[in-house]
């Protein structure tokens, strides 16, 4: 039957951007109802940590009017914003912080990225001119895949908002090149910008060289190419829109850049390398997952090859149907290079260190600095999408054959027969290995009944699908029960995904614990032990069942912690309690001294503790954090010394700096430690040399805000002495002495120190980072720029069109 035979079925409603919109609208709804009676999206890494750090920048907006940049909350003090990995600081989304509180923020930047998901996958299939239900499947398709939607368990939304707007970018470049837009290069450089804003570098990373293939593509073989077209300054232009794109998110990737150095990331931390960069990648093994995602298993019931899952690639199993049909698509033929070309790059990307090509990979800018590639696949989803787009139009158009639906839709029917019959559980126990079969013994029952799910989602599909390419459903009706069978497929599993707390007031509520520490004025530590990731089984188990509040939960409540949850603090501070993730130094009594270790939170009936008495517990405590726990609070028997003299310095080897300052032989308030790379005038640090006498000079703290510390000085002392701070330094403090600059030094491994001259009375100390304005103003001309080449566009189309 031919196209011209059945044009009833080129269904397009009279307003179809605003009808697909409200279909992507309800597909989102599906998931995300609970929001309307007030529950928020508490994603893993949003419920401990994630929601702090936003809950933070709220707090700052509304009390000063501008996001703070000082974080004294966790790891000793870090930038809140200024590091990579952080959250949503100029993203637009971060404005709603100034309507709403921090935790209806974050869900609703949630639910309208996965509206923006549909809108710019639809886009895209419109201006390659695909029907309006093959774009309105497709865009459904994007909005509802795991590699994007099921970031909602894990609470990565810098993932999803990145994956949300990359369908415009691939749009910006078709208009720009294919349908000869200039102006759409702004477009273009607007995307990119929004994009470096997420702020998910990664994904950022994957966007732009998909781009760039598709770019290449468009210029030089695309046959609709205009035949006017200069390669070199079409090449040129979309070089340039990705330089202003990346100088619209100067205002965060400056700073970010200049800061990275001081993290894991930098040069001598400990997140470097191949074996960092190709972890966490998504093995060829749970390939069986885009169609059948129990076979790996679910979250907890994961057993593939990481340490653990917490998102899914599926697909949807229509869809994936769809995908392979409109693989086939004659017409769109000269698009399967490009399209297929980056499918297959990203696949092979996401397969991280299970493939051997992540060897070349790794070669390229930066990507030692990354991990995590198994993000790649939404770029294998994105092109997945499209396919499927066409995939519909190819029942509509009479090119699909009724053999080839029931080949395909055969094909997933058996497998999915052999899940339920439990053949694939033999499958399953061989790839996993014998480690991993007890694992898969306990997945068994959810295989079984993933793939009954499966079968029903089948049948009804071919059903549909049948029907449709039979003419029997045509129009409206089509429509209607392609996008309802996408919706119910995807929902089926997503629905697993989406984790709902009551309002943040309820779940970050004080326990007895916290109002008995925020009786205290601030700034004091507490320590609550943290689980190091170690190779000692036993070691890794008594920190963790000691562990009273893990994360940056206190962080919640305005309570600072000796530890906390980030993954991009301060290395300096790593290396100093004995290494990422590790922190071998955590109970050294020093460490507790130089860091102003207040109280100290155990969980269960904790034995006593020198220099701290009992305050309170054991009792019980529940919160919906941590959940039900016994805990016991200590307070400190003195006072803690926030600030503190020291008479003298010394020089030392920064790989010798952690176990010496750990030691409960070093004298810890007669010497400041500075590496042996420092400028500082000070000799080598000997064992036999004599103590010096006390410095005459007291400090008193007179003030303190995050980022802002204002220090009294009493008595006096003829030569250098040191003011040590229980903050961790960076580049960006900045000291005053007596109204005089002064610049801060690196003591002790990490911490803030201030060189005082003879007769010194007062200290100022402020966090202000000085890539900031520099990254405002390539921000601003950046802007500028893509107005004027909007503007300059739009001016171009009313000359054409007068």
């Amino acid at each position: 039957m031919t196209s011209s035979s059945r044009s009833d079925d080129w269904f397009t409603p009279r307003f179809p951007l605003l009808i697909a919109g409200a279909v992507f609208l309800v597909a989102a709804l599906a998931l995300f109802y609970p929001m309307l009676s007030g529950q928020f999206l508490g994603g893993q890494d949003q419920i401990v940590a994630g929601y702090a750090f936003r809950a933070l920048a709220e707090q700052g907006m509304h009390q000063s009017g501008h996001i703070p940049q000082w974080n004294p909350y966790i790891f000793g003090g870090m930038p809140l914003w200024a590091v990579p990995g952080h959250f949503d600081v100029f993203y637009p989304t971060a404005w709603l912080r100034w309507i709403v509180r921090a935790d209806t923020a974050l869900t609703l930047a949630f639910f309208i990225h996965f509206i923006v998901a549909g809108i710019a996958m639809y886009a895209l299939l419109r201006a390659l001119r695909v029907s309006w239900t093959g774009s309105v499947v497709g865009g459904l398709a994007y909005e509802l895949t795991g590699a994007v939607a099921s970031q909602m368990n894990p609470g990565h939304d810098g993932k999803l908002f990145a994956a949300a707007l990359a369908p415009f970018a691939l749009l910006a470049l078709l208009r720009a090149i294919r349908g000869g837009r200039r102006g759409y290069f702004g477009w273009f450089a607007l995307v990119i910008g929004l994009v470096m804003l997420t702020p998910h570098y990664l994904a950022a990373y994957y966007i732009l060289v998909a781009c760039g293939l598709f770019t290449l593509w468009l210029v030089f073989l695309d046959p609709e190419r205009p035949a006017t077209m200069n390669p070199i300054v079409t090449l040129a232009c979309a070089a340039a829109a990705v330089v202003v794109g990346l100088g619209v998110a100067g205002v965060e990737l400056i700073p970010v850049q200049h800061m990275v150095a001081y993290t894991a990331r930098g040069a001598g931390g400990e997140s470097l390398g191949y074996a960092y960069a190709s972890s966490w990648g998504m093995a060829p093994v749970e390939l069986m997952s885009i169609i059948l995602p129990q076979f790996n298993g679910l979250d907890q019931f994961y057993w593939g090859p990481n340490f653990f899952k917490t998102d899914t690639p599926y697909m949807g199993a229509v869809i994936f149907a769809l995908a392979i049909l409109g693989f086939g698509a004659v017409k769109r033929r000269k698009l399967l290079l490009p399209l297929g070309v980056i499918g297959i790059l990203f696949l092979l990307v996401s397969w991280g260190g299970y493939s051997p090509f992540y060897h070349l990979w790794i070669l390229m800018p930066k990507m030692g600095q990354f991990r995590a590639p198994g993000l790649a696949f939404f770029i294998v989803a994105l092109v997945g999408c499209v396919f499927a787009g066409f995939g519909v139009d190819r029942l509509f158009d009479g090119t699909s054959t009724t053999r080839s639906i029931y080949t395909i839709f055969g094909v997933l029917g058996s497998i999915a027969l052999l899940g339920v019959v439990g053949a694939l559980q033999g499958l399953a126990e061989g790839l996993a290995g014998p480690a991993k079969v007890p694992e898969v013994v306990a997945n068994a029952p959810e295989l079984t009944a993933g793939s009954a799910r499966l079968l029903a989602v089948i049948i009804v599909g071919a059903v549909i699908v049948i029907l449709v390419r039979r003419g029997i459903l045509r129009g409206l009706a089509a429509a209607l029960l392609l996008a309802a069978i996408v919706i119910g497929d995807n929902w089926s599993i997503l629905q697993k995904f989406a984790p709902w707390f009551p309002p943040a007031s309820t779940v970050y509520a004080d326990d007895p614990f916290m109002m008995l520490m925020e009786k205290s004025p601030l700034p004091y530590r507490v320590y609550s032990p943290a689980s190091p990731d170690n190779p000692d089984p036993q070691q890794h188990q008594q920190f963790a069942s000691l562990t009273l509040y893990a994360g940056a939960r206190l962080m919640v409540n305005g309570i600072p912690m000796l530890l906390g949850y980030h993954g991009m603090e301060d290395r300096f501070f790593d290396a100093l309690l004995g290494g990422k993730n590790v922190w071998q130094y955590q109970l050294a009594p020093h460490m507790w001294d130089l860091f102003a270790v207040k109280y100290v939170a155990l969980a269960r009936n904790a034995d006593s503790i020198p220099g701290y008495h009992r305050i309170a517990g054991p009792m019980q405590l529940s919160d919906m954090v941590e959940g039900p726990r016994e805990g016991t609070l200590f307070e400190r028997d003195s006072a803690i010394q926030w600030v503190r003299v020291v008479p003298a310095a010394a020089k030392l080897a920064d790989d010798q700096i952690p176990q010496t300052v750990a030691s409960t032989a070093f004298a810890l308030n007669s010497y400041v430690v500075f590496s042996d790379t420092a400028t500082v005038n000070a000799p080598p640090l000997a064992s036999t040399a004599p103590l010096p006498a006390p410095s005459n000079v007291q400090a008193k703290l007179t003030a303190w805000a995050p980022g802002a510390m204002s220090v009294a000085l009493t008595g006096s002392d003829p030569q250098t002495s040191y003011l040590v701070v229980a903050e961790n330094w960076y580049p960006d403090w900045h000291a005053t002495v007596d109204g005089k600059d002064v610049t801060p030094l690196r003591g002790d491994g990490s911490l803030l120190t201030v060189p005082l001259p003879a007769g010194a009375k007062s200290v100022t100390l402020t966090y202000d980072i000085a890539a900031y304005g520099t990254g405002k103003l390539v921000t601003l001309i950046s802007l500028i720029l893509v107005v004027v080449v909007l503007g300059i566009d739009r001016i171009g189309v009313r000359k054409t069109d007068g």
